[in-house]
């Protein structure tokens, strides 16, 4: 854990001081169920919100001379797509990268549609090996935060998106739980890294936004509820802006979002 914490909100994300996003992608078979009331599965409705907020990511580092500025370094993580493996889910001209500058990926789509970028593709394939991607977040954000300036940069984000239970958690969780009690320990002068949840179950419930606490059998949905990090100032002001009703100890957490809230909750993850 980091020392001598500056103050987050006098941050400014910038080329010299670019923040880190690092996404875990769900990609078990499982995804392939329809999400929600939708007519396409959770793999689609995923890899489409993925590739809005990439996009959207982009548009806010163009420079007055309509140049992408590198303020920020993106990472996908699949798992699940193969038995047992968690890898990078970059296609094309990134497959063989893992931490991509935005500009490298706004210059390398797989293609277009509609006139905007597609960068990930939906899979639905095997297991859940979701330890493994948190194990890959945690190596990514420690070598990023040990190179450069990065210790002067704004803390690395992982966003979690899977709908079942982790096939490699070990007993009680406790493999899945050590990895991320280790990612908690890792932190740049301005804080440690934030890991959100989104929980898009099949089990029926009522959509749980941002809680503060969970009152639930669900043993995953807690899991996951737990493993969540409370919201920094910087995404409790961005949710409010985007009419949620935060409590100022809510947990970066979704379970049973509709596509609405998945689109805001990758945005409140992002910094602005």
């Amino acid at each position: 854990m980091p020392n001598n914490i500056h103050q987050l909100q006098y941050l400014t994300i910038s080329s010299t001081n670019p923040c880190l996003l690092v996404y875990l992608i769900d990609q078990s078979g499982s995804m392939g169920s329809e999400f929600g009331n939708a007519r396409h599965t959770k793999a689609v409705e995923v890899a489409n919100s993925i590739n809005e907020i990439i996009y959207e990511v982009g548009l806010r580092c163009i420079g007055g001379a309509g140049e992408v500025k590198n303020r920020f370094e993106i990472a996908i993580i699949g798992y699940g797509k193969q038995e047992n493996s968690a890898q990078s889910g970059w296609e094309g001209q990134l497959s063989s990268k893992w931490v991509v500058a935005i500009k490298n990926i706004f210059d390398n789509p797989l293609r277009e549609v509609n006139d905007k970028p597609i960068w990930i593709q939906p899979y639905a394939g095997n297991n859940t090996p979701m330890t493994k991607a948190f194990e890959n977040a945690k190596r990514l954000c420690n070598d990023w935060i040990n190179w450069g300036n990065h210790r002067d940069c704004h803390p690395p984000i992982i966003i979690n998106i899977t709908d079942g239970e982790a096939t490699d958690g070990g007993n009680n969780f406790n493999l899945l739980k050590n990895e991320v009690e280790q990612i908690n320990r890792l932190g740049t002068n301005y804080g440690t890294v934030s890991i959100l949840n989104i929980h898009i179950s099949s089990i029926a419930g009522d959509r749980l936004l941002f809680p503060s606490e969970v009152n639930s059998n669900d043993k995953f949905q807690r899991l996951l509820f737990d493993i969540s990090t409370q919201l920094n100032e910087n995404m409790i002001r961005i949710a409010q802006q985007k009419g949620y009703q935060i409590m100022s100890n809510a947990k970066g957490y979704v379970f049973n979002g509709n596509a609405t809230d998945l689109l805001n909750f990758l945005n409140i993850g992002t910094p602005q």
